[in-house]
């Protein structure tokens, strides 16, 4: 299972630098090229960024996908905290209120009754905690000066050169997978990795780490509506509540005109 989940990934992120460098060479008007600064700051970035999804999957092993998905999506709590205590970020009312409801929003996708592991929580939230940090330093990195294709080329290939090594060295380097697979992993890779990463990397440059991993929050609701749109899932009550809620969050964070 961990050889599958880091293959996996190794593609995602291969898939994700490749279809960057396209897009980088159609455009014509922008570099690859970085300076020796931008790099450390893009390698450190790609170690919390290629982090965050081995934690999570391996989180997925050990406690049920609705729990870590809940505990994951901590993370704006976190770039809270670590940004008012480290880096003396000025937290606004309306900023509060919006993470409490959002995180009432997502408490209501978790679905109890399933047997939980300690490890697996502490993995779950360990990926939120990695992801806070990519995010904070994201934005106090001052890679808005790159090209946002040029920034996730260099963190998707740097991603795919960690994680490629972690395995070589732990021996769960396998490159075979079947075709359904890389199927999935294009898709994962362009989607995923290549245009999310990329409006996300815009989203914290443009509006600031805070509304940036809030807004993000958006994800568990997407999924929901997908399933009910295209396998035809039934939305229960409480689910309903976790859309209105984090909906409301968001409308509420997005009226609120001030930086951060």
């Amino acid at each position: 299972m961990a050889a599958t989940l880091i293959r996996w990934h190794l593609a995602d992120f291969l898939i994700g630098a490749l279809g960057s460098g396209v897009v980088i060479t159609i455009l014509h008007d922008i570099s690859f090229r970085i300076t020796r600064s931008e790099f450390q700051k893009l390698a450190g970035l790609s170690v919390f960024y290629a982090a965050t999804p081995v934690l999570l999957y391996e989180a997925y092993r050990g406690i049920s996908t609705g729990l870590a998905t809940t505990l994951h999506f901590t993370y704006p709590i976190i770039v809270m905290m670590i940004g008012a205590v480290v880096f003396r970020n000025r937290l606004h009312a309306r900023q509060i209120i919006c993470l409490f409801i959002c995180i009432a929003g997502i408490a209501c996708f978790y679905k109890p009754g399933q047997a939980e592991s300690a490890s697996g929580m502490v993995l779950a939230v360990a990926s939120g905690f990695t992801y806070a940090l990519y995010i904070l330093f994201l934005g106090r990195s001052g890679l808005q000066r790159l090209h946002v294709m040029v920034v996730t080329f260099w963190i998707s290939l740097l991603s795919a050169t960690e994680i490629g090594l972690a395995a070589l060295v732990g021996g769960k380097l396998i490159l075979f997978i079947p075709w359904q697979g890389w199927l999935a992993i294009v898709g994962l890779g362009l989607f995923a990795t290549v245009l999310a990463l990329a409006l996300f990397q815009l989203g914290v440059f443009l509006c600031g780490d805070v509304k940036a991993s809030l807004l993000s929050t958006f994800e568990p609701l997407t999924g929901v509506i997908l399933g009910v749109l295209v396998f035809h899932e039934t939305l229960m009550p409480r689910t309903i509540a976790g859309i209105v809620l984090i909906l409301l969050s968001t409308l509420l964070l997005v009226m609120d005109h001030r930086p951060g």
